[in-house]
Formats: C-alpha cells, sequence, structure tokens
C-alpha cells in the first residue's frame, strides 16, 4: 500500500489544483489543508480504473475526525466511475477516501478557487 500526498499544480495563474495521483484501495491518502479563502467554490474530478472502488471527499476541522463532503445541493460526493462534482467547502482539511476497489488506480483532482495563496 502507498502513501499518496497531493501534489499543488498552479499552472492556471491563481487556481491551485490539487492532484491526488494514483490512488487505490488500502493506499494512505494525506489531506489537504485548506489556507485563506481556498475553497470558497471547488470542484472535484476522478478519473482512472476504478476496479469496482467507490470515491468518496470527506472534510474535517480537526484533523481527526472525518466526515463525508456535499455537494452544492446537498449529496454526499460520492462515485464509482469517471465523475465530477462541484462544492463549497468552508472545513480546514480535504481528503478522498477510495474503497472496495481491486486493480483501481485513481487520480483525484480537486480545483480550489476563492481570494488569497494556497
Amino acid at each position: 500500500m502507498a502513501t499518496i500526498t497531493p501534489a499543488i499544480n498552479t499552472a492556471i495563474a491563481g487556481v491551485p489544483r490539487l492532484v491526488w495521483s494514483g490512488a487505490a484501495t488500502g493506499d494512505t491518502i494525506n489531506p489537504f489543508t485548506l489556507s485563506q479563502q481556498y475553497g470558497l467554490a471547488a470542484s472535484m474530478q476522478a478519473v482512472g480504473t476504478f476496479g469496482g472502488a467507490t470515491v468518496k471527499l470527506q472534510v474535517s476541522n480537526d484533523g481527526t475526525n472525518w466526515a463525508d463532503a456535499k455537494d452544492v445541493l446537498g449529496d454526499v460526493v460520492t462515485m464509482t466511475a469517471t465523475g465530477y462534482f462541484e462544492l463549497s467547502l468552508s472545513a480546514a482539511y480535504i481528503k478522498p477516501v477510495i474503497t472496495g476497489g481491486t486493480g483501481d488506480s485513481i487520480d483525484v483532482i480537486v480545483i480550489l478557487r476563492g481570494s488569497h495563496g494556497v
């Protein structure tokens, strides 16, 4: 099992893109700490080989206790195939969680928008 840490890509000026690459069921997925106003508007996309896996986005304000994130309509952010969600995040920490897959390798991409830097 691997430890997956989000990479920050700032190729689009002022728009941080977080990428958890090649994550799979059983991996330790490190959270990202949201800073300043980033996350006021966000989007999440998951792509790759799902192999029966379910991907959720979770949030926490203390980095220990996690809850499922919800999209702008109040539905839990969960995917079993390539998908996309619009979000508004005010939590301090975010991370994807991947369960139930075999042979899965998924890239989880979160775009953050708001004011100030990461």
